[in-house]
């Protein structure tokens, strides 16, 4: 190959196998990365890797990507993924990320409080006593915005996690394209975890478990992106530390709770009974899996989930009488749950619910049994389903994870010596692992939250159980296995002729 060639996946004159193995339009990437990386052919061999493969030895050891020459001589060429590119652009994204989370954060917490508390307080409470009544791509940031905050703010059950994700995502994409001119596939979808992780971990306050989130979510069975660990963790770090600094709010465990008394350590039984609660965790995942299919069904027999969605506010409307039809009567099933988790695991009144105007509902519900906590349980996981087949935009993290809890303290009632931290954490662990595929970050956002650290054995084995038990039904479709491995951890010295080898694979 000539100096300077570069392979791309749409080249005419490249053998049929060839452009197999580098077409960048896989389901995986594309939820990666979005439209925006389309502009830009999959390039297989950039212009810096071939000066080096030109200017090296014929020696059949690999060359790292992150660190080929010097520190010093790394960072005066910026060369595309070494570490000092890497450390640049990773302290761009997460300063950029970190003020566009705490922007969202603000604009957000101050429509809740006004919408929810200042004006039926104003307007509405001295008329109505409260016991009667019961109320990726950068071109896509702005509609998700906009979309995400009607969901919140009308009290759907889904989250703020998921829109910060892509709009972060999305903007971590642009800034490396169009200001650090990036052109390499992996390197782009680095930069893109790095938007994610500072988007999660913005959000969740916890830099390693939110940035680990963001690594895992893409696959069914854990982490394969391993070589962007470092980075990824790095962003995440640099966004948390701004958007905290912006918005003054401490890192602290949010759920710790005077009436829950604090584990002070655990014994190996807490990991066996981790795991058993795990897998009904996943067997109520696994049921909500069923309902919402065929509530999917439901919604496209009636003609609302055509391409051209023709039919949106239909959609919509019919989404929110699911919704609002189980809020008017179990309350607690109401916003994404990140305020509401405490309160329904420390079984509080209603009255303690954060966001909600009139707390009381309908039938002024109170979780005091073990039927009403299993009512909430399901009551939440309806309201999920409903809301996601109602085309509203958010995530669902925390609303499994407050799910998880109502169960987990259905369960307290049944087993009185049973711990409700581990009950409830290790239940929320179950629904979300085998919903998200994510085992590892689950358990350390749940016990940073908590702060129960000495619980995170007996979540963590949860989350294994889950899933490794429903590893056979995937939930979120994008999610695959990667395909681009032996392309992306080094450039090797030989690297023409294992192309060639690999063509003849393909071919074969």
């Amino acid at each position: 190959m000539a100096p300077n060639t570069q392979l791309k996946a749409k080249d005419e004159s490249l053998p049929l196998a060839m452009k197999k193995c580098t077409d960048c339009c896989s389901s995986e990437e594309q939820m990666l990365i979005g439209d925006e990386h389309k502009r830009y052919d999959a390039t297989v061999v950039d212009e810096s890797t071939s000066r080096l493969v030109d200017s090296a030895d014929t020696s059949d050891e690999p060359v790292p990507l992150k660190v080929r020459t010097t520190f010093y001589q790394d960072a005066i060429t910026f060369a595309e993924g070494t570490l000092p590119s890497s450390i640049v652009i990773a302290l761009a994204i997460g300063i950029t990320c970190g003020i566009v989370a705490y922007v969202y954060y603000q604009v957000l917490d101050y429509l809740l409080n006004y919408i929810w508390k200042v004006l039926p307080s104003k307007y509405i409470a001295n008329q109505w006593p409260e016991q009667f009544h019961g109320f990726e791509n950068v071109q896509h940031v702005i509609p998700m915005v906009f979309a995400s905050m009607f969901t919140i703010l009308s009290g759907a059950s889904l989250g703020p996690e998921a829109p910060l994700v892509a709009i972060c995502a999305a903007t971590a994409g642009y800034i490396s394209i169009h200001i650090f001119h990036q052109k390499d596939r992996n390197i782009i979808r680095k930069h893109t975890f790095m938007g994610m992780a500072g988007a999660l971990s913005a959000f969740f306050g916890v830099p390693l478990g939110g940035s680990l989130f963001a690594l895992e979510v893409p696959h069914r069975t854990g982490l394969e992106h391993f070589e962007h660990i470092i980075e990824v963790v790095f962003a995440g770090e640099v966004c948390l530390a701004v958007f905290r600094s912006l918005a003054r709010l401490p890192m602290e465990a949010i759920w710790r709770n005077e009436n829950t008394p604090t584990m002070l350590d655990a014994d190996a039984s807490s990991i066996f009974l981790g795991g058993g609660i795990g897998l009904l965790g996943a067997g109520v995942a696994y049921l909500w899996m069923k309902f919402h299919w065929r509530l999917m069904k439901v919604f496209d027999n009636l003609g609302l989930l055509d391409k051209e969605n023709t039919y949106a506010v239909r959609r919509v409307l019919l989404g929110a009488v699911g919704v609002v039809s189980i809020a008017m009567f179990l309350p607690q099933t109401m916003f994404w749950g990140e305020w509401e988790f405490p309160v329904l695991a420390t079984l509080s009144p209603a009255s303690d619910l954060p966001h909600v105007w009139p707390t009381k509902g309908l039938i002024g519900f109170e979780m005091d049994t073990c039927m009403k906590c299993f009512i909430v349980g399901i009551g939440k996981l309806i309201a999920i389903s409903f809301t996601v087949a109602g085309g509203y935009r958010g995530g669902f993290i925390f609303p499994f994870l407050t799910a998880g809890s109502a169960f987990g303290r259905a369960l307290c009632f049944v087993f009185s010596d049973l711990s409700p931290l581990i009950s409830t954490l290790c239940f929320a662990a179950g629904i979300n692992v085998a919903i998200t595929r994510t085992a590892l970050a689950t358990p350390l956002i749940l016990c940073f939250l908590s702060g129960e650290l000495f619980a995170l054995p007996a979540v963590l084995a949860a989350s294994l159980v889950s899933l490794l038990s429903t590893a056979y039904v995937p939930f979120i479709k994008p999610q695959a296995t990667r395909s681009d491995i032996e392309f992306s951890l080094h450039y090797k010295q030989n690297y023409n002729q294992r192309i060639s080898e690999s063509i003849q694979k393909l071919e074969f």
